[in-house]
This record gives C-alpha cells, structure tokens and sequence, in this order.
C-alpha cells in the first residue's frame, strides 16, 4: 500500500502520527515550532486525508503495520515517533512492533486501554458517522468532548473545526473509530526499552489524565507531563507550552528516567 507523505523542515528527524479522522499535516502550530530544529515526516492515515478508504474493518495493530510499511519504503531503520490520541495509539503499536525501530516515543493525549466509557464514545461516533448526521454537527460535537472551558472560544478554534468538516470522509472515521474502541496495549507496553514522553491536558475530559498516568506507569524509562488549563488538543490549545515540553525531550542532551509532573500555570 502507497502511503501518502511528505517530508517539511530540516534537522533530525522526526515523525508524526495524526488522531482520528486528521490529515498527517494537522500538527499546526507544533509543525512551525518543530521544523526549525527537526526535518518533520508526515503521512495520511489509512481512511484520511489521501489516504487509500478501508475495505472492511481495522486494527490499531494494522494501522501500526501501515506506519512500518512507510518506514521501510523510505529506507528508515530508526526515528523517533509522536503519536496523538488516536495516533497516539499507532505509536503504540508501532513501538511493540518493531521496537528496534523508534529511537523515543510520544505519546500526546491518548490511552493504553479504553475504559468502558471511551469505547461507548468511540461506538457512538461510529454511528452517528454512519447514520448521516451532518459533518459540521458531529464534529462540532466531538470538539466539545476536546476542548477546555478556557480554550474553546479560542479564534484558531473555527479554523480547526472548518478542516476537520472540509476532510471529512464518514465511513472511513466510522471504522477508525471502532478501531480505537478495541485498543488495549497497557499490559504489553510494560516490555518497552524505549525513552517515552507521555502528554496530556489537564482539563482533558475525552481521554482524563488517569488514562496518561496508566500509560506513564507502564512504560519504564518514560515520564510524565500534565499541562494545565487545556483538554485533548493540548498541541492546539497552548502550542508554545506544548512543543517547548516536546522540543526539550527530543534534544540530544534529554535524558530517560521516570519523571511526573505538571507544568507551572
């Protein structure tokens, strides 16, 4: 399968995973913090963007394979990897794939395991995806679950959404969805060898923080970062925040161990 990429920036490299339903280039404003010091590879999807429309039904674990696929097309034996929410997942996957393969792992926004309440949610956008409902109203509804109270007036917000509504593709979201509704990597995750950031929103009410702790606990070598006022889109919410925290664990001169805390408002 042809994965649909492309390379921005320059400096070490660096690839990035989108979230359900998102074009690989929906990284914006990290993507202008990151490419000054990273050359940023970016891909759609399998059911995204220009990505190929899913025959039946999917795994993360397949969506993971895809990720290896492109990697061995391009010639890359190691890189590190972010993934967010959904893509988050992949990354996941990916990681216990082919561990050899990812350098240091990000993981921003996302789980190990849905709970009971995430894979109703995940089903339930499934659904709604499937039954017709206008775009611009599921995904105005779905933003809700992704936003804090603090940031969901933001300007940059309707510019988000107008994407989200513009890239569209129902079926293709619906079987991402279910998708993500059967993730669980939690136990096998504890295996890892691999430097891990683990990212999350305070106010995240899509995917809570006891969702990145599991994740944190989990991972030996990894470390924990909760930053405060902002929900799912903690990239989007506060970019400069964000990509510092990120940015700083790439650099040469980051170093593994376990490490929690929150950022200082």
């Amino acid at each position: 399968m042809v994965v649909p990429h492309q390379w921005q920036g320059s400096g070490s490299p660096l690839l990035l995973i989108a979230g359900l339903g998102a074009r690989g280039t929906s990284w914006h404003p990290f993507l202008e913090h990151a490419t000054r010091s990273h050359r940023i590879l970016t891909f759609d999807n399998r059911g995204a963007g220009t990505g190929p429309a899913f025959e039946g039904p999917a795994t993360i674990r397949e969506l993971a394979r895809d990720v290896l696929d492109l990697l061995d097309d391009l010639g890359i034996d190691r890189i590190p990897v972010m993934g967010r929410s959904m893509g988050g997942m992949i990354a996941q996957e990916l990681a216990l794939l082919a561990p050899e393969r990812v350098s240091r792992l990000v993981l921003v926004s996302t789980t190990g395991r849905c709970d009971p309440h995430l894979r109703e949610l995940f089903k339930l956008w499934a659904e709604l995806a499937e039954s017709g409902a206008p775009p611009e109203l599921r995904h105005r509804s779905t933003l809700l679950w992704c936003l804090s109270p603090a940031t969901v007036q933001a300007p940059e917000i309707q510019s988000y959404l107008s994407a989200r509504i513009r890239s569209d593709r129902p079926h293709d979201y619906a079987v991402q969805s279910r998708a993500c509704a059967s993730h669980d990597a939690l136990d096998r995750l504890r295996g890892l060898r691999i430097p891990t950031l683990v990212v999350c929103g305070e106010n995240d009410r899509f995917m809570p923080t006891p969702h990145s702790r599991a994740l944190a606990a989990a991972i030996p070598r990894s470390r924990l970062r909760c930053i405060p006022g902002v929900g799912h889109l903690a990239y989007l919410e506060a970019p400069d925040r964000f990509a510092a925290e990120v940015l700083e664990f790439l650099a040469p001169r980051a170093q593994g161990g376990k490490r929690v805390a929150c950022l200082s408002a």
